[in-house]
């Protein structure tokens, strides 16, 4: 709905109101290969390394089965070890409210243990390395599954089994870290503002593009921020247009920030901030809302509806680095 003339307050055509509609699903690849070149793979002391046929290598370090390289034309694109992780900086509502540091304080003392580091080459052109984790003893687990084919496409499943008996969850994601460089943010998701599941319904699907600078919300006390949820794909670039994308196969709660989680954490004002010399960079399926029907009691968290159970969840991602003609090209043969 727009004005149909001026008004003290606004323009003629200023948009007063709008709503979408969804239409489709999720789109799909026209021409999905059925073969993909070789996959060459090497172990080394401490890690696996897989090399495509155009040359793009990835590396999972043996030692706790992380995602550390992902080198394009022999370019490294990650700056920091990606893992699954369950956690989030604590709100102002989380902080002086509700508590879930303490409420779910399972989940925040949780820390991945490698419990088993396999290599399955058994699909031609396809090499799969799965990385099982014990994340809560006896009560959560998590396998990561990295597919890498031929073409120099990584897909990556992210896999957590949960007994009864635990709490909620703060949100179900990887975190890692990319190149410092990649601060140009483009994305297919609700925006532009940042968006929760609680905080969202005025946030239209769209494509957008941000530098990192605007994508993160400097609150003075630092805090969670910066997250978008219903993201199709995300590309993280440099200024000429180099860099990393996400594409997804499921619809995903995604943030970049210029700082640590534990910055974000220990810090008590915006100032003391430090950067990290990288982006952090969190790919996760869903995180709870940042409630706030009061911000000094548990009444401060998330309704119901807008918490994560503690239940079984498995979600999928792949990604691609290159000029974006060369994503372009991976991004039609993705499924896989």
């Amino acid at each position: 709905y727009q004005l149909n003339e001026n008004k003290p307050w606004a323009d003629k055509g200023f948009e007063i109101a709008a709503n979408q509609l969804i239409l489709t699903g999720l789109a799909k690849s026209d021409k999905v290969p059925t073969t993909f070149p070789k996959v060459k793979v090497v172990s080394v002391e401490d890690g696996y390394k897989l090399r495509s046929a155009h040359g793009e290598e990835i590396t999972i370090r043996k030692k706790d089965g992380a995602l550390v390289s992902y080198k394009y034309q022999g370019t490294e694109q990650i700056a920091h070890a990606f893992l699954p992780h369950f956690t989030r900086p604590q709100t102002d509502n989380d902080r002086k409210g509700w508590k879930p540091s303490k409420v779910l304080k399972v989940w925040y003392d949780a820390k991945p243990t490698l419990i088993d580091l396999t290599v399955d080459s058994s699909t031609s052109g396809i090499v799969t390395v799965v990385s099982k984790y014990m994340i809560v003893r006896d009560s959560a687990t998590a396998e990561v599954m990295y597919s890498f084919n031929g073409n120099g496409v990584l897909k990556v499943t992210n896999q957590l089994r949960v007994s009864k008996g635990l709490p909620n969850l703060p949100k179900v994601g990887m975190q890692g870290g990319i190149r410092k460089a990649y601060d140009q943010i483009s994305w297919y998701g609700r925006g532009p503002q940042e968006n929760y599941l609680d905080k969202r319904s005025g946030m239209d699907v769209g494509i957008y593009k941000l530098p990192i600078t605007a994508f993160i919300e400097p609150y003075v006390y630092p805090q969670e921020n910066g997250n978008r949820t219903d993201v199709r794909w995300m590309s993280l670039e440099d200024k000429q247009r180099n860099g990393i994308s996400v594409v997804a196969d499921s619809l995903l709660s995604m943030s970049a920030w210029p700082y640590t989680e534990q910055a974000l954490v220990t810090a008590k004002h915006h100032h003391l901030l430090k950067e990290a010399g990288y982006i952090t960079l969190n790919i996760d399926l869903i995180q709870m809302g940042v409630g706030g029907n009061d911000s000094w009691s548990e009444v401060s968290q998330p309704l119901p509806q807008y918490q994560v159970p503690a239940k079984d969840y498995r979600y999928s991602f792949y990604l691609v680095s290159g000029s974006p003609k060369d994503v372009n090209r991976k991004i039609k043969e993705i499924k896989f």
